[in-house]
Parts: C-alpha cells; sequence; structure tokens
C-alpha cells in the first residue's frame, strides 16, 4: 500500500474537514457554509463513506488532499506532508506526487529561463527596457537583481531555440508555459516578447511563473503564465519570498500591482504584498493569514480603486483579519508615483492608515451633505453594501451607533434597512426632512433651490459657461447639467416637466426641495455663487499646489507654467 492509500485508510476527512470549518450531521453526509465562498445556507456536503467533498453552490469538489491544498493555499507536496504527520505515517521520497519528475522539470526551466532574461536586460538591444526600469520608474540596479528583472527582446523564438538547445522537450517547456504554439499552429514561439518579465517567486525561493509588461501599447499590458503544475494564480501572493519576515511583525500592506510592491521595498517599506493578474482572492488571503491577521488596503487616488476594495474588504471581514485603508492622495496615481516624488508623504500615509470602515464611512461623508435627506439617503445606499456584510455583530452595532450619531437617524431604523435590506424611501419619505437651514447651510443646494425659482433667462444667463473650480455635492453638479440640457430646449421653465427628466431619487430631492418657502433674490443668488467659487477655488488651490511640487521635481517646465497660469487665474477669484 504506498503512502497515500495508508494516509486515507487511517484519516477521516470529516475529522480533516471539521478541524478547519464547523460541520451538522445531515443524514448520511456533513454539512456546513462553503469556506471558498460566501454563503448563508449551507452547500458544501462531506461524505465520511466516500470520503469526499462537494460544494453545490461554487462546485469546488475533492479529497481530504485537495481540501488541504484549497484551504492552506499550499500544493500537494505540503499537503501531503501534513497528512502524513497526522496519520503518523513516515513518507518515502517515491510517495510525494506523481506528478514530481514534472514540476522539477518546470522548475529547473523557470530558473534557466529567469537567468536568461535578466541577462538579456543587460544587452544593449534592452536599452528602452533598462531606460524605462532606471529613468522613468527610477529602480536601482540591487532592485532588478534582487526582483531577478529581465527582459524578453521582440524576436519570436530566441527562448525556445535556446531552451531546446539545453536539452528541454517541446512538451517541457509547454508545461513550464514559457512557449506557445505559432497563430498558425505550424511551429512554437516565445510566450513573451518586447516584455520586461518579473519572476514570480514562491516563499522557497523558486520561480513559479512570470508576468511581463509590455513597452509599447500591445494588449495586454501585463501578460501573465498560465495555469501550470506549480504556478496558481488565485493562490500566489507576489513579494512574499522577500516580505514575509517583515508582514510576521508589522503586518500586511496590500498594493496594486508588481511595480508598487518593488517600488515600496526600495524605499524601505518591506511588509508589502501584491497579487498577480487577478484580484485579491479568498486562498490568497488564508495563505496570508499563516503569517498575519492585519492587512492595510493601499488604494489608487481614483473612485475605482475606491470600488474594487469593497470586495477585498469584505472577503478579508470573513477570515477575521484586522483592517485598514490608505488612498493614495491626489495628484499622485498610484504608490509608486507617490514614493518617487514624496517619501515623506508616502510613509506618512501608509503609517496613518485608517479603519477600513471608518475610512469608508468618512468618504461618504465628506462626499454628501448628511444634514439633508437626500443626502442621508446616499451615504447610507452606498455603505449599505459594505456594512449590510459585516458578519462580527459588535463590529456591526458600533459603526451603526456612528451612523446614528451622524445622521440622526435611528439605530433600528439603521437596522432595518442595512441588514433587512429595507427600502430606503420607508425613512426617507416619513422620518426625514429638508429644512430651510440646512439647505442655507449647504450653498450649492442653496443656489439651485434659488434657480428652481427664477426665470427661465436667469437660468440661462447663471448656467451658460458657467463651470465652478470645484464641487463638493456631486448631486447638485448632476443636477445643474440636467437643467442646462433642459433650458435649452424651453422658451418656458416649467418644474413639473424638469421633475419628469429625472430619475426617482432626484424627483424626490427637487420636489422637497421646490416646497420649501425659499425665494429668489438676484442679490442673494450672486452672493451664494461667489461663496461656491471661493469654496472651489480654495479646494483646487491646494491641488494645484501638490501638482507644481510635482511637475518641478519632475522638470517639466511647459505643465509648471500652464499651473501658475491656472494659480493667478484663481487667486482672481478668491481676492
Amino acid at each position: 500500500m504506498d503512502s497515500i492509500s495508508q494516509i486515507k485508510s487511517k484519516l477521516d476527512i470529516v475529522d480533516i474537514v471539521g478541524s478547519y470549518i464547523p460541520m451538522k450531521k445531515s443524514g448520511r453526509n456533513y454539512s456546513a457554509c462553503c469556506p471558498f465562498h460566501g454563503e448563508k445556507t449551507p452547500s458544501f456536503m462531506v461524505s465520511p463513506e466516500l470520503q469526499i467533498y462537494k460544494c453545490f453552490g461554487c462546485g469546488v469538489n475533492g479529497d481530504m488532499f485537495t481540501f488541504v491544498q484549497e484551504i492552506e493555499g499550499i500544493d500537494f507536496v505540503q499537503a501531503l506532508e501534513q497528512l502524513a504527520e497526522k496519520a503518523g505515517i513516515e513518507l518515502e521520497r517515491k510517495d510525494y506526487d506523481p506528478t514530481s519528475l514534472k514540476k522539477k522539470k518546470i522548475f529547473e526551466i523557470n530558473q534557466v529561463t529567469t537567468y536568461f532574461y535578466q541577462q538579456l536586460l543587460k544587452h544593449p538591444s534592452s536599452k528602452e527596457a533598462l531606460s524605462y526600469l532606471k529613468d522613468k520608474r527610477k529602480l536601482k540596479d540591487k532592485t532588478l537583481e534582487d526582483f531577478k528583472i529581465g527582459f524578453a527582446p521582440n524576436t519570436y523564438d530566441l527562448l525556445y531555440k535556446f531552451l531546446v538547445k539545453k536539452g528541454y522537450s517541446v512538451n517541457d517547456l509547454m508545461d513550464a508555459g514559457v512557449i506557445t504554439k505559432r497563430y498558425d499552429n505550424n511551429g512554437y514561439i516565445d510566450k513573451f516578447r518586447n516584455r520586461i518579465v518579473f519572476p514570480l517567486i514562491d516563499i522557497a525561493g523558486k520561480t513559479i511563473g512570470f508576468t511581463a509588461r509590455v513597452l509599447d501599447k500591445t494588449d495586454p499590458k501585463y501578460l501573465n503564465s498560465p495555469e501550470t503544475l506549480i504556478f496558481h494564480k488565485h493562490t500566489y501572493l507576489y513579494g512574499l519570498d522577500k516580505t514575509k519576515v517583515n508582514i510576521k511583525t508589522e503586518g500586511a500592506v496590500f498594493v496594486e500591482g508588481q511595480m508598487d510592491l518593488i517600488t515600496a521595498y526600495q524605499f524601505g517599506i518591506k511588509n508589502v504584498i501584491a497579487s498577480s493578474g487577478t484580484s485579491i482572492t479568498p486562498e490568497q488571503l488564508q495563505l496570508l493569514k499563516r503569517y498575519t491577521s492585519d492587512i492595510t488596503f493601499c488604494l489608487d487616488s481614483d473612485n475605482a480603486g475606491i470600488k474594487a476594495a469593497y470586495r477585498a474588504i469584505e472577503l478579508a471581514e470573513k477570515q477575521n483579519f484586522n483592517i485598514k485603508v490608505v488612498a493614495i492622495p491626489s495628484p499622485y496615481k498610484d504608490l509608486d508615483e507617490l514614493l518617487n516624488n514624496d517619501i515623506e508623504l508616502a510613509t506618512k500615509t501608509v503609517t496613518h492608515a485608517a479603519n477600513a470602515y471608518d475610512f469608508f464611512i468618512a468618504d461618504k461623508l465628506k462626499r454628501y451633505n448628511k444634514n439633508e435627506a437626500y443626502g442621508k439617503k446616499q451615504i447610507i445606499e452606498e455603505l449599505k453594501p459594505l456594512l449590510g456584510k459585516i458578519s462580527n455583530q459588535i463590529l456591526f452595532e458600533t459603526y451603526l451607533k456612528e451612523l446614528e450619531k451622524e445622521l440622526d437617524i435611528d439605530i433600528k431604523t439603521l437596522e432595518e434597512i442595512i441588514k433587512m435590506n429595507k427600502s430606503i424611501e420607508e425613512f426617507t419619505k416619513v422620518k426625514e426632512k429638508i429644512d430651510i437651514v440646512s439647505i442655507k447651510n449647504d450653498v450649492e443646494t442653496y443656489f439651485l433651490a434659488m434657480l428652481l425659482k427664477s426665470e427661465i433667462d436667469v437660468i440661462k444667463a447663471y448656467l451658460y459657461n458657467f463651470d465652478p473650480v470645484e464641487w463638493v455635492n456631486p448631486n447638485v453638479m448632476d443636477l445643474l447639467k440636467m437643467l442646462i440640457g433642459f433650458t435649452q430646449k424651453e422658451s418656458k421653465f416649467e418644474i413639473t416637466k424638469y421633475i419628469d427628466s429625472l430619475n426617482e431619487d432626484q424627483k424626490t430631492f427637487i420636489k422637497t426641495l421646490y416646497i420649501q418657502d425659499i425665494k429668489f433674490d438676484i442679490k442673494e443668488l450672486e452672493e451664494t455663487l461667489n461663496r461656491i467659487r471661493k469654496i472651489g477655488g480654495k479646494e483646487k488651490l491646494k491641488r494645484l499646489t501638490v501638482e507644481i511640487k510635482l511637475a518641478e521635481k519632475q522638470k517639466d517646465q511647459i505643465k509648471v507654467e500652464k499651473i501658475l497660469e491656472e494659480i493667478e487665474n484663481l487667486k482672481k477669484i478668491l481676492l
């Protein structure tokens, strides 16, 4: 009897799975909520008779070996060693893995390929790639060496011919994913061409695959190795081989990609981690959990970066991580750019991370007016998907209390909306109202309210070429844009027609706003507009100050002059 059969005869899959997740007896089988995807109703079944598991929700299935592999984020050899130890069985080398020889060959090919591309980066033909890395990305020679960065030239079969001469077969190279079939199926070509190559190193220091960035505008921008016997991108974390020790003591900072990680590492931030070619997965978090329970998500400055964090936070919260968030300050687009221009600000940004839920609540409170019904509605609407999936009841109630205080809405109402999925309109129509004081405190809403009471000529005059420097309330700006489009088609302003052109949320807001006892006053309108411009001007002046500093460091004199001109124009508004 081989070792695999011995382990199966001595261990029960019910005990193995049960050591990770709680299960209940269900007829002849055992049931549980699937540990590989989120669900509230158990669809994960374990059969003691067949010694297998299957999830009827996401489809994962296998035996005790595949379960340990998936739950631990490890390969077959490591799973075999773990289970052998539990069973008290000593392994012989030949028992390790029926594909061990193939895996060994792939490791060899990847090691040779890594060295090959590293040497090509030093070749004169790689001048453009080296310039990109050292001049634009400001990477040092030691960093290039530490991360074994290389270059694949714009040739079809240079690597292929080199490896064949080394004695590797076509099947070996295809198994490793370093070559691919020609488009006409007539021969083989290199997988990566005219790309900077980043080897993907596992925690043992071995190359398991590659990701490569194109130098021209060819799609895709980044190209990854295919799935192989040793590379599974949904379980792999880039940089863990170098940062795992720091992560154990400092927690993990999850960044957007390889360049962010490499630059951060070069500047001394050595507890960073990144995925490769995929959004963060439960399996990656399971692997990370072996090293830390603290994770900080470092987000790009755009809205896409913030939206992408919602799912990552949900997954991390399910695995009981202590989660924090940092957002890269404008005008820097990512951590790499921030580090290369202001290391002090970068370090401060990363080290002063906010609790994830605090960050998003603060973001929404800043974005919308919490003193008006429509603003409250939008705040809850956008926080609902995030807060509604908090599994820890104490954490959930803590943030409900904070929202109760900020929005002046009863905690039971908030719980009904967020957790019980009740309609937000149920409280916006009955329990909340917009008053004149709150409208006048929000200059943008007040400006809109007065415009709605004016004649069409006044509306056109104030909205023609009307371009406020910065708008705090994007909802009011959207309504003004729609008002511009509406008045261009009409000779007379009729509030009912305007309301008909809006969506349901906007209709509710405008009706509530219009019914208030706010009278049109041309002097008041002009003063309110000036207040908006000054508030917006101050915000833009702060942003331009940072932008001009960045342009000066990049020695972009044209941009510097353009920004200076903008600043002068702003000063006229602010005087």
